[in-house]
């Protein structure tokens, strides 16, 4: 075991991968046998798909025998420096200019700023640009048949992701996306590509490939769905002695205390602030120092689109340059 295990780290090439059809699979064939009962899929297609693609099985190896890497973490600074580019700030003026009729209607009818709907699409791809280029179809089933620690949730997203195309008729082989799975401009998984993608420009179809208004309309649901509150603030800088960092948080943090209450732990909350208005207190390790952030419940709605703080302060501050710059031209 341990020479296999070597020869895995230090030669993967020299390890001979047994090559599969997925539907060679065990997890597969129960798998299907599940979609069969559950959502009337007929068997033979799903083999025939599933048997298109092919799958490299390496030898297993005991995970006690495989040396623990500690996770790094991503600095604030470097995360940041990724998506706050003078680039992508352009594309999204650009981006806005050409859509700007359709991000109207989406702020009208959701009431989500158009600012926030063209950061997201310029963090998540680009503005389209960058939608992915993994099988995925391959990628879910590999994910759900592994012995990744969240095979269970991957499990409901190949259910998901099948339902997709069969009610929208798209070739289930033909689908590329993120490393994870997520598809299409906006970066949906398939389970909410199928509870939150709209037909914006109603034409009889959601297209969140190819189709600008259904990708604006989708986001703008999202958010909606999640309960943006119209007009609300996302969070301010705090500044705060090292007896209070006991509150801050480094993880996903949803405001349960109202301002008033911070206030009377000494916390120096900001005067743009209700007192009545629940907030958070996050922290943003950065090489050097640590950001900290007062957080109201819009900046929480973010976090809902992905789970974490950086995320939530990049869409912030890229969405600020972006309307900043859009301003100035208009």
């Amino acid at each position: 075991m341990k020479k296999i295990v070597f020869l895995i780290l230090i030669f993967p090439s020299l390890i001979f991968a047994e090559i599969v059809k997925g539907n060679e699979l065990r997890f597969t064939q129960e798998f299907i046998k599940e979609m069969v009962n559950k959502h009337q899929f007929k068997a033979n297609e799903l083999n025939f798909i599933f048997g298109q693609i092919s799958l490299e099985i390496l030898p297993a190896v005991e995970k006690s025998a495989l040396p623990k890497r500690k996770k790094k973490i991503m600095s604030w600074d470097k995360y940041k420096s990724l998506f706050i580019t003078d680039e992508r700030i352009k594309s999204g003026v650009t981006f806005w200019k050409q859509n700007i009729k359709l991000l109207e209607k989406a702020e009208k009818k959701f009431n989500i700023p158009s600012e926030i709907i063209v950061a997201i699409l310029g963090i998540e791809t680009n503005y389209g640009k960058n939608q992915g280029q993994h099988p995925t179809l391959e990628t879910l089933l590999i994910k759900a048949s592994g012995n990744n620690r969240r095979k269970k949730f991957y499990k409901k997203e190949l259910e998901s992701f099948l339902l997709l195309v069969r009610d929208n008729n798209i070739p289930p082989l033909s689908v590329k996306g993120s490393h994870a799975g997520a598809l299409g401009m906006s970066q949906f998984i398939s389970s909410s590509y199928r509870h939150y993608a709209v037909d914006f420009d109603e034409d009889g179809k959601i297209d969140l490939f190819s189709s600008n208004p259904d990708a604006i309309g989708s986001i703008a649901n999202y958010f909606d769905k999640h309960q943006w509150h119209d007009g609300g603030e996302l969070s301010y800088p705090i500044e705060l002695n090292q007896k209070h960092f006991r509150y801050v948080k480094s993880s996903t943090n949803k405001p349960v205390k109202t301002a008033q209450y911070w206030k009377s732990k000494g916390i120096p909350i900001s005067m743009k602030i209700d007192d009545s208005s629940k907030i958070a207190l996050i922290q943003l390790p950065q090489d050097n120092r640590i950001d900290m952030r007062q957080t109201l419940w819009n900046f929480y709605v973010l976090t809902r689109y992905n789970h974490d703080n950086r995320y939530a302060m990049t869409a912030q501050l890229l969405s600020e340059h972006i309307k900043k710059e859009f301003e100035q031209i208009n």
